[in-house]
């Protein structure tokens, strides 16, 4: 499990101003760009949606997720926490799948239920939340600072083909608590000019799909 912290940059899309950001701070790209894909899982309450809206400083969440086509490759489920400011973080691998039909049969299955990410909470699977989107990956020449740049954010009512989308793309810096002073006065001196404030794609996609009568 890897502690870090997070900061969060809303932007609408089609607004690349920080783009400044990113050139003024001398960024290289460290991956391709690619298509994130998150199942997320709750109660039947949705208590992980109400403890962040409500602003608990200890929360959670909980999501499967895999990179571009769902065509035998990895899939992982996470347990991502959020204590105070800082932000945990817990991976496995669940293995491989050849589509989105073989992958759900697993998440219907005992074994999976029994995973230990799930002993002891009450989670209802037919309650799944689906969002994808693009993200690129950029990271500072000393490695104190890492940048995800999110965009073209769907929402799916029923995966693939039935979806709403979000208007907004989500620029995220990643960094340790050791370096905090150290990018705060980074993005202080690189003009990042927007705030950053609090944003969760779980939670804004489900206020989406309340607000459009869709959950």
């Amino acid at each position: 499990m890897n502690n870090r912290l997070e900061k969060k940059f809303i932007y609408n899309n089609g607004d690349e101003s920080y783009k400044y950001f990113l050139i003024s701070g001398m960024f290289k790209e460290t991956y391709p760009k690619r298509v994130v894909n998150s199942i997320y899982f709750d109660s039947d309450i949705f208590q992980d949606v109400w403890d962040n809206i409500n602003g608990f400083g200890n929360r959670k969440k909980i999501r499967i997720r895999w990179y571009n086509e769902l065509n035998n490759s990895s899939v992982f489920i996470e347990e991502k926490k959020k204590i105070g400011f800082v932000t945990q973080k817990k991976i496995e691998n669940l293995g491989n799948f050849k589509n989105y039909s073989d992958l759900t049969l697993f998440i219907k299955k005992e074994d999976y239920q029994k995973n230990c990410l799930f002993k002891n909470k009450k989670i209802n699977i037919k309650k799944a939340l689906i969002v994808q989107y693009e993200r690129n990956y950029f990271e500072l020449y000393n490695k104190k600072l890492r940048v995800t740049v999110d965009k073209n954010i769907k929402i799916f009512q029923k995966f693939p083909n039935k979806f709403i989308e979000n208007d907004k793309l989500i620029i995220e810096l990643k960094y340790s608590v050791q370096n905090s002073t150290y990018v705060n006065n980074f993005v202080k001196n690189n003009f990042l000019k927007n705030r950053n404030q609090k944003y969760s794609k779980y939670v804004n996609s489900f206020i989406d799909m309340n607000e459009n009568a869709l959950i």
